[in-house]
């Protein structure tokens, strides 16, 4: 009886331990390859988000919008979107983008992607780091 009292006490206190799974990224200023950029503000739950990635001279990848939990891991839902979905995958490095999906190529210039694009932290995500870095997309719009 006693063995089964320290048993049942064993899982109880290792399943009380395990911190709940994250409901949201880590907002902050992120770097990527060159000019490459990516932002992320808000808290868990209502989390916008916004990204540009470069390839050959000015052409270039770039979307703004909410992030939305999804499949386990996090997307992008550009604005006025309603069928691209831009997975990101968060670990202690940074930040990558996913595979983009055909229902996204609008967001891509010619020859240009954004797949696998990898970014690494440069701010927290607190609003004063991010009104004094702003992230801006290639006509100067913020974004995040």
């Amino acid at each position: 009886m006693a063995m089964r009292f320290i048993l049942c006490s064993a899982v109880f206190l290792a399943a009380c331990s395990q911190e709940p799974a994250p409901s949201g990224l880590s907002a902050g200023i992120f770097a990527g390859e060159g000019r490459d950029a990516l932002c992320i503000a808000g808290d868990p739950g209502v989390q916008r988000a916004g990204f540009i990635t470069y390839g050959r001279g000015d052409a270039n990848c770039s979307a703004r919008g909410r992030i939305v939990a999804e499949g386990g891991g996090f997307a992008l839902l550009p604005m006025g979107e309603g069928e691209c979905r831009i997975p990101f995958a968060q670990d202690e490095a940074g930040v990558k983008i996913g595979p983009l999906p055909a229902a996204c190529s609008y967001y891509c210039g010619p020859d240009v992607k954004a797949d696998g694009k990898s970014f690494r932290r440069v701010s927290s995500g607190d609003s004063a780091s991010a009104s004094s870095n702003p992230m801006v997309d290639l006509g100067g719009d913020p974004l995040c």
